[in-house]
């Protein structure tokens, strides 16, 4: 709620029923928040010390994001994720924080490494965080609210040389001997309403020189500023396809050159997260 007010600069302040508050501090705050939030995220010199050829590409639409990625090294098994969240902005970096800390519990420290049954435990502790609020909006409001994420998920097992994945209607795609392919996920997010869902685990025997991507759906559905258009799913794995053969260093960098060239004076739509590494 807004109420008028006889600052001669009104720009820079936010009003609402519990008073003033400058412009400035809530900015400063968001930012603050994208400390917290980046902390919380291995740096991409983290991930190259397992994979020395990858790369991890963020733009979020706002301050802060809705995607996230997590990843860790259990034993002899590698377990990579990218999620993204229900919303964006501050909501969806809320949400963004509630996963990590899950996944943290759910693979550190239960030691879990199977995709689906992680994906599983994921949901059930997503449910039952909002069990309570979602009870509360019902009652008051009358309508579903799908309070989740979209995730893809892998492990990768160095002893056998496979790679298990799972996922929550994201897939993970992978470039071998020229050629895209793309592993799908089940179609359920994480959070969802409705009955139990189903995971399910898909196994890849892996090659050296495979190149493995995960992404959220920001990149595919960013509107383009000459064509009227989402740069779409299709154009995104031509695009992983055509630079897969160059450096990590160097896809990251033409991914947020076609990025920006697609999108030139448009309204960013969505958070963007790509992750890329080779086997």
């Amino acid at each position: 709620m807004f109420i008028e007010s006889s600052a001669e600069n009104l720009s820079d302040l936010l009003i609402d029923k519990t008073g003033i508050y400058p412009r400035k501090e809530l900015d400063d705050s968001i930012i603050y928040a994208k400390r917290i939030q980046d902390g919380m995220m291995l740096k991409e010199k983290h991930l190259q010390r397992i994979f020395p050829e990858s790369f991890i590409y963020m733009r979020p639409r706002n301050i802060v994001s809705g995607d996230f990625y997590w990843f860790t090294r259990l034993n002899n098994k590698i377990i990579i994720a990218l999620a993204d969240c229900t919303g964006h902005g501050i909501p969806g970096a809320l949400m963004s924080i509630l996963g990590i800390s899950l996944l943290n519990q759910i693979i550190i420290e239960e030691k879990n490494t199977n995709p689906a049954f992680i994906l599983h435990r994921l949901d059930h502790k997503i449910k039952k965080a909002f069990s309570y609020t979602q009870d509360i909006l019902d009652e008051n409001f009358k309508q579903e609210h799908n309070d989740g994420m979209d995730i893809a998920l892998c492990c990768i097992d160095n002893n056998t040389t496979t790679m298990q994945f799972a996922g929550a209607y994201r897939p993970v795609y992978y470039v071998r001997e020229g050629e895209m392919n793309e592993m799908r996920g089940s179609r359920h997010p994480i959070g969802g309403s409705g009955s139990e869902p189903l995971f399910t685990n898909f196994t890849l025997p892996l090659q050296k020189g495979d190149k493995i991507y995960l992404t959220s759906d920001g990149y595919a559905s960013q509107f383009g500023y000459l064509e009227d258009k989402k740069f779409s799913s299709k154009r995104l794995k031509d695009t992983l396809l055509q630079i897969s053969d160059q450096k990590f260093s160097t896809q990251r960098t033409e991914l947020d050159k076609i990025f920006m060239n697609w999108k030139r004076n448009e309204d960013q739509t969505d958070d963007v997260m790509l992750m890329g590494f080779e086997i």
